[in-house]
């Protein structure tokens, strides 16, 4: 009788760490992604692909290793303003940002299930 009414703060405990524990883990990829995304436009993209929008948003897609990206896009700003980095933007700081949903699950807490965490996600380099 004790191990049955130990067992639902029990389960709760156990699945919550798990739960956090995956939440960790995409903002930590969520980040990189960023990075990603930051470096790719600080090296004016690449020699063979332009720098546009949706360059950037592939280049974030295929760094963030399968999870979905949104509900905001990846945008590039330099010094606050929305563009990429040229010739005359060397040494200036470029950022990638969007607004990502984290959902986090736990089983058997009622009210907070599935309970939505928005943050914004940002990876900063310098043009190079």
């Amino acid at each position: 009788m004790e191990f049955a009414i130990i067992m639902i703060p029990l389960l709760i405990i156990v699945f919550g760490i798990v739960e956090f524990g995956i939440a960790f883990s995409k903002v930590n990829v969520y980040t990189g992604a960023a990075r990603e995304g930051a470096r790719f436009v600080a090296v004016r993209c690449a020699p063979s692909t332009p720098c546009t929008s949706g360059n950037l948003e592939t280049r974030v897609i295929n760094a963030s290793a399968g999870y979905p990206i949104g509900p905001g896009t990846p945008t590039s700003t330099i010094d606050g303003s929305p563009g990429f980095c040229t010739a005359g933007t060397v040494g200036q700081e470029v950022t990638v940002s969007w607004n990502q949903d984290i959902t986090v699950d736990i089983p058997f807490v009622p009210g907070l299930n599935p309970a939505t965490f928005t943050r914004n996600v940002k990876g900063v380099f310098r043009c190079e």
